[in-house]
């Protein structure tokens, strides 16, 4: 009876120990997975671009070959695009006979201590507001009518030249250069370079 006791208390401890090792331990589920906010595209800065007819006028003082000291007076019509966007903005003016620059054009006159000029021709020109560069840029080409008088450089009063110039303008600096011929008179130089330096005002 005794031993009959200690066998079926070995099979009561045994028993449970061989049935665990015959089953497979049940697999934990994988946990889940949390998905984040999906990071958003970041869009392209919104820009505002407007067109329109747009006539500049601008004023000006310095030193020009052959007519001095001289004060200029200059007005650029043409096609205007206003181009705005959220870290600056464009405000420009091309100046072209030609349709989609409204048939624009150039118009300057300068009055200096030795002679005047008068002068028409094409252009473009912006101004800049950025975080890197603020001011103006301009290109032009024109035809240039001088007459001149008092003291001129390089040349005598009276006469008549009449000759292309090219214009540069960065910030508030511009630049002259070019040839005249005299169309009228008989004294001075027959050419001159012309060249001038000023500042808008």
């Amino acid at each position: 009876m005794q031993r009959l006791g200690w066998t079926v208390a070995v099979a009561c401890l045994v028993g449970p120990a061989w049935g665990s090792a015959g089953q497979e331990a049940p697999v934990a589920p994988p946990p889940p997975v949390v998905e984040g906010p999906s990071p958003k595209a970041e869009s392209p800065a919104d820009t505002e671009i407007t067109l329109d007819k747009a006539t500049q006028v601008a004023v000006g003082m310095g030193v020009q070959g052959p007519i001095g000291v001289a004060a200029s007076f200059r007005v650029l019509h043409g096609l205007g695009a206003d181009v705005r966007e959220e870290d600056g903005r464009v405000k420009a003016v091309c100046a072209l006979p030609i349709p989609h620059c409204a048939q624009g054009f150039t118009f300057q006159a300068d009055a200096g201590s030795g002679g005047g000029k008068l002068s028409l021709g094409v252009g473009a020109r912006a101004r800049v507001e950025d975080e890197d560069f603020h001011g103006t840029v301009g290109v032009g080409l024109k035809a240039s009518l001088v007459r001149t008088w008092g003291s001129p450089f390089g040349t005598e009063p009276d006469l008549t030249y009449l000759g292309p110039e090219l214009d540069l303008s960065i910030i508030r600096i511009d630049l002259t250069l070019g040839v005249l011929w005299r169309v009228s008179g008989r004294a001075g130089s027959s050419a001159l370079f012309s060249w001038g330096i000023g500042f808008g005002l």
